[in-house]
């Protein structure tokens, strides 16, 4: 009997399958997706022609009236809501091109507190025909109320006041644009002057004493000189306004001389005064 050997177990290969489920899914999901896309891409391109096009609204009879008409029939001086805006504009447009202010001068242009103070507008277009003006008038850049005519007068104003005026062009009730005129200052008025003699006789070779007097308004220094016609001889001084002259001689009648008087302003005052000798020279 021969020995038989047992035959030796051979390991059976074995093949790890890949799992199909995988793979399918990816494959689904990635058409799936693809739809989708294509759908939100359809859509966004339906959307932008959409709003593309012109609204179309549908024909409206002749007879049929609709709010959104611009034409309605009216009695006179009567206006409607819904058209009485876009007819403001249009007026506006047309007429408000003539209402354009080029210049406002004010005059005069140093004016004094008690002078009537006058607003006179120029046109961009010159024509002036059927045009009508506003005024209102400031000071210190704050409106007076009552004062709304083309003269100002009356107002209380001081030395160093700004005045301003703000005009407007009308014509058929359409306005044109607000223009304001440049500032002019208030001057002070000027100082008074008056002469006393203080010498009260009038000799040869002797003295006289003369004193000017001024104030100014604003109470302001008022200083004082001599001007044409100068008489020879004849002194001042300009902080007190005092004339000292020594005559020389015997003159006829009445001599003349002439002073001023100025404010830190430069407001002046001049006078020319007489002096009557009260000696006649001999024949």
């Amino acid at each position: 009997m021969k020995n038989t050997k047992p035959l030796a177990a051979k390991p059976i290969p074995i093949r790890l399958k890949q799992p199909k489920g995988k793979p399918a899914a990816q494959k689904k999901f990635s058409v799936k997706g693809a739809i989708i896309a294509f759908a939100v891409f359809s859509a966004v391109i339906i959307i932008w022609q959409w709003n593309r096009s012109p609204a179309t609204v549908p024909a409206t009879p002749a007879s049929v009236h609709t709010e959104t008409s611009a034409a309605v029939a009216t009695a006179p001086g009567v206006e409607t809501a819904t058209s009485g805006a876009s007819t403001d504009k249009r007026t506006a447009g047309t007429e408000g091109a003539g209402l354009i202010i080029a210049d406002i001068r004010i005059t005069p242009t140093q004016p004094l507190a008690t002078d009537p103070i006058t607003a006179v507008v120029s046109l961009a277009s010159g024509d002036t025909t059927g045009i009508t003006f506003t005024y209102q008038w400031k000071l210190n850049d704050q409106i007076i109320p009552e004062a709304t005519a083309n003269v100002l007068k009356n107002a209380p104003l001081k030395r160093r006041d700004r005045i301003s005026v703000v005009a407007t062009a009308l014509r058929n009730d359409v306005a044109g644009p607000h223009a304001e005129s440049q500032t002019v200052v208030i001057y002070s008025l000027p100082p008074s002057l008056d002469m006393k003699i203080i010498t009260p006789q009038i000799r040869l070779g002797l003295p006289i004493e003369i004193q000017l007097t001024g104030a100014a308004p604003d109470g302001d220094k008022v200083v004082y000189s001599l001007i044409s016609p100068f008489v020879e001889g004849m002194t001042i001084d300009s902080n007190t306004g005092k004339i000292i002259w020594t005559p020389q001689r015997v003159l006829k009648g009445k001599l003349k001389f002439g002073a001023a008087a100025i404010d830190t302003d430069g407001n002046k005052t001049m006078k020319v005064f007489e002096l009557d000798m009260g000696i006649e020279q001999a024949p």
